[in-house]
């Protein structure tokens, strides 16, 4: 119980302050009571005492049951106020004072003030009236304000405090950002072998097989007896081959295409020619072709030429783009209303054999183009205008949806994840792998319309700067609400952090980066690696507002189906594409044993339980993996067991630039004092117990009461390790009966290297890395540096060569990829090792730049198992930076207190607006650390060096 109406005694009365110090230091000296101090309260009273918040009386004795008196409780919180320089709120030379008027000298500046009529003056312990004051003028003053922004209390002191606080004032500028992508585009990588050469594919199933081991797909497939039969997967990319045998039955023996939809212009054939019925032979242009027999309700084929040239596809793989092919359209049902078609995939100008094609959603075949080699280019018809005057075919020119096709659903000479899965297949994708938002928008409500259980996108947009608050991040939400589960592509421009794509950063999305597993590197290219790793290409979050994303990290490489015109019809392929699609299948088979024991999977229900459902990955942060490696298997246990939250809560964070955002992503500046707020969008109060999963991050309330609709404040505090890097944490908050957390808040913090005159502007790092695993560097580079110069070197052994084979990548300060290094050591046979790589970015943005060495995989192939490296960071032509021209518009002031050097030590920065004198509340940045101002005033927890402490705020 909190008995409200029970007296604080003094025991309490010390805890209670000791809490609201939040117990910074140890004190000074010793401190005893002779009278007896009860054991829960013991340690709070001696430190209380040391610091000089509570004392005892005359006899030696504290008497701690004794109740506070009202002058006690007075004298507690003044000392209180004055631990913290919070004791008064403005702190300058007085040189005048008359009534209704003090003017202070503040920041360098004469400040005018209204002063209240029953304003207090003391001097020298005694109450002076105005007058009396203002003839002993110019002193200091320590002023304080009463609740209508008037000084009420004016304190004169002859000379000056002990001021060890210096302030520095400026108006914070934003660094730009770079350009973003034009389009969405595909999710596809190419590994730039060590080698040179393409490994043989010797048996195509082996990899995906490993592919499924390594997430669990055996086991639900066993747990479950389910293969996604009766789900319907949406593929929207490039196309799919429509006659890839792996591609045409599910396992079950059903149709497995049952919607093929282009939204791309490529494959558009206009029908302007005509022809009766009744003829045999066409000429045209001096060319004769031969006709067939097609019923025609009107009479009149409409005709047209599929080019070659026009299309930029060779679809009778002669290697040539010269070819033309007749297409003919009739109307063999309804008097002109054209509903089929015969197209001369023979090249022959003879369409008697040819069989007639109707649109695929109605008559589901395809025609071909037979190559030379035993190959074939397939394409199915998407759409025929009623009026016959165009046609619009489809088919897979990229390859890519073919592969992304079977990782998810193959059934044949592959089996994908989810064999016994249907494919909707929507071309959005040309064939350079670009689209954009209107075309891509329109595929996923078609898909949504067409009752896709599961929408998969191995494309995407990069650089969002709004940090998934778009048209497709929305409409991803707003079907995602009505059961869809989409599964998409976190993006291909890792390793950077903040390299995600959209829309695979919308909130509802399971967003998928990509990892590898040591038999999956041996597999599939032949390299010796000791642990799973990331792969170094999959775009790593958080999202720009903190939320994480990827949601998870699934295997990013496998052989899949490749369209029948090229090769036997399988493929390696890397990307996070294909780790989207791994996830796609495995959801197709938990939606299929769902239904079939009545529980409601979607979004929210399996996003709820990817955290227990998923495998961490050894030095990987939340930031770059998300929940981790998906498990499939311990996913369904969990959804099984319906252990899950799906209680209504959000939690947010202040963001400079968006305002809030739903975790804390701290790049630019540190977080100090930034709280967290939650809001309860349910309709029954709660009590949320916070957890905290790294030792930085503090929850300074354990447990939080939150009323139906309301909101809280949850204060934390952010003590963050010496060392530099990347620190990602969870503030996870619970009901008391939940088996998990009920909301998760993720904090990711960027810790940089220091460039500055001490180290001469330079930094030497040396490391060693295993095969396939890259370390993350952050570097802070200040305004007016005119270069930042970047090596990498291996050191060379002799007698045995390099040791090691590393590149480095290097991201801007808004997390885009600027630029990647050659290899530097070791080499492929034939080639010239290298002992140095370098890079020079002149007039570098300011702000925090990403550096990551990379281990190459391939070490194996050289006898070796580790790299070793040195990067050497230097800047050049460093100007000291002026700060901006503009002065922000604010009263700022810290009262004089003496510092202790190498210790925890309070200062109190109060900040009210110049105009009206109100006291601010919102976020401000001090010595590059963000911090909340509420009613007008922060405190700091420091540990000077010296006895001087500069502040510099930015506004």
């Amino acid at each position: 119980t909190f008995r409200p109406d029970q007296a604080i005694n003094r025991a309490e009365m010390a805890a209670i302050l000791l809490r609201a110090m939040r117990n910074v230091g140890s004190g000074e000296g010793e401190v005893s009571f002779s009278d007896e101090l009860p054991d829960w309260a013991e340690e709070s009273i001696i430190l209380a005492a040391k610091l000089g918040l509570v004392s005892g009386f005359a006899d030696g004795t504290f008497r701690p049951l004794e109740p506070v008196t009202r002058s006690q409780a007075v004298a507690f919180l003044n000392r209180l106020l004055e631990a913290r320089g919070a004791q008064y709120e403005l702190y300058g030379t007085v040189s005048s004072l008359e009534p209704g008027t003090v003017t202070l000298e503040l920041e360098g500046r004469q400040v005018q003030l209204p002063l209240a009529e029953d304003a207090s003056i003391v001097y020298q312990n005694r109450w002076l009236g105005v007058q009396e004051a203002a003839a002993r003028l110019p002193l200091t003053g320590y002023l304080a304000f009463n609740p209508d922004n008037k000084i009420a209390f004016v304190h004169l002191v002859d000379g000056k405090g002990n001021n060890s606080v210096s302030i520095a004032l400026q108006q914070r500028q934003e660094a730009p950002s770079s350009g973003s992508s034009t389009f969405p585009q595909l999710m596809d990588y190419r590994l730039e072998e060590a080698t040179g050469e393409q490994r043989e594919i010797t048996d195509p199933a082996a990899s995906l097989a490993i592919t499924k081991a390594a997430m669990g797909i055996p086991e639900l497939s066993r747990e479950t007896n389910a293969d996604g039969r009766g789900q319907i997967i949406a593929i929207i990319d490039s196309g799919v081959d429509p006659g890839h045998p792996d591609l045409r039955r599910t396992s079950h023996n059903q149709r497995k295409i049952i919607g093929w939809a282009n939204f791309t212009g490529e494959g558009l054939v206009k029908l302007e020619g005509t022809v009766s019925a009744t003829a045999r032979v066409l000429s045209h242009q001096g060319l004769t072709y031969r006709l067939p027999s097609l019923e025609s309700k009107s009479g009149i084929l409409r005709f047209g030429f599929l080019e070659e040239s026009s299309q930029e596809a060779d679809f009778n793989l002669n290697g040539s783009l010269t070819d033309r092919f007749l297409v003919v359209a009739a109307d063999s049902k309804i008097a002109g209303v054209y509903d089929q078609i015969v197209l001369d995939t023979q090249g022959d100008r003879d369409l008697t054999g040819e069989r007639p094609l109707g649109v695929f959603e109605t008559d589901r075949q395809y025609a071909s183009f037979a190559g030379p080699h035993g190959n074939s280019f397939n394409l199915v018809v998407s759409r025929l205008s009623p009026t016959g005057d165009e046609v619009l075919f489809g088919y897979d020119q990229l390859g890519h949806g073919t592969q992304v096709a079977g990782v998810a659903a193959a059934s044949g000479g592959i089996t994908g994840v989810a064999p016994g899965a249907r494919l909707l297949v929507a071309k959005v994708l040309d064939r350079n792998g670009l689209t954009d938002w209107q075309r891509l928008a329109e595929a996923i409500r078609w898909a949504a319309d067409q009752g896709a259980d599961v929408i998969n996108l191995s494309l995407g947009y990069y650089r969002d700067r709004s940090a998934g608050n778009n048209v497709l991040t929305k409409l991803v939400d707003d079907l995602s609400a009505q059961g869809i589960i989409f599964t998409i592509a976190a993006g291909n421009e890792g390793p950077g952090i903040g390299t995600l794509a959209t829309p695979g950063n919308a909130k509802s999305a399971i967003s998928v980066g990509a990892y590898i597993t040591p038999e999956m590197w041996q597999n599939d290219y032949g390299y010796t690696v000791s642990s799973p790793t990331l792969w170094y290409f999959s775009s790593a979050g958080p999202r720009q507002d903190g939320l994480m994303v990827p949601t998870v990290v699934a295997p990013g490489s496998a052989v899949s189906t490749w369209p029948l015109s090229a090769g036997n019809g399988y493929r390696l392929a890397e990307g996070t594409s294909i780790a989207a699609a791994h996830v796609a299948g495995a959801v197709a088979i938990m939606r299929e044993r769902a239904a079939e024991i009545e529980l409601v999977l979607d979004a929210g229900v399996l996003k709820g339980v990817l955290a227990a459902g998923s495998r961490p990955l050894s030095g990987m942060t939340a930031a770059e993996v998300g929940y981790g490696a998906f498990d499939a298997a311990l996913t369904w246990r969990q959804l099984s067991r319906r252990q899950y939250s799906l209680y209504p809560l959000r939690g947010y964070a202040y963001h400079r630039r968006l305002g809030y955002g739903e975790g804390l992503y701290s790049r630019e500046i540190m977080p100090g004092d930034v709280p967290y707020y939650v809001i309860n969008q349910g309709q029954e109060e709660q009590l949320l117990f916070w957890n905290s999963t790294a030792d930085w991050l503090r929850p300074l309330f354990r447990m939080t009461a939150l009323p139906a609709g309301g909101r809280r404040e949850l204060p934390v505090e952010y003590v963050l390790p010496a060392e530099p890097g990347i620190y990602t944490g969870w503030l996870e908050g619970r009901f008391l009966t939940s088996a998990a957390a009920d909301i998760r808040l993720m904090t990711t913090v960027i810790k940089p290297y220091l460039l500055y005159q001490g180290n001469g502007y330079r930094q030497e790092l040396p490391g060693r890395l295993p095969a396939g695993n890259y370390k993350r560097y952050f570097f802070k580079v200040p305004a007016g540096t005119g270069a930042f110069q970047l090596a990498l070197s291996v050191p060379y052994i002799s007698g045995s060569g390099f040791d090691g084979r590393v590149r480095f990548h290097v991201n801007g300060p808004d997390g885009a990829p600027y630029g990647m290094s050659d290899w530097t050591g070791l080499a492929p046979e034939g080639q010239k090792g290298r002992e140095w790589s370098n890079l020079l970015i002149e007039k570098p943005e300011p702000g925090i730049w990403e550096v990551i060495v990379y281990s190459s995989a391939s070490l194996s192939t050289f006898g070796k198992k580790d790299s070793q490296y040195r990067l050497s960071v230097q800047l050049t032509g460093v100007s000291p930076d002026q700060g901006s021209a503009s002065r922000p518009n604010y009263l700022v002031s810290v009262v004089p207190k003496p510092l202790v050097p190498g210790r925890p030590n309070y200062v109190t920065v109060h900040v009210r607006d110049r105009d009206n004198l109100r006291p601010i509340t919102g976020m401000i940045t001090i010595n590059d650390q963000l911090y909340q101002v509420t009613n007008g005033q922060v405190t700091l927890t420091v540990v000077p060096e010296g006895a001087e402490l500069p502040l510099k705020i930015e506004f």
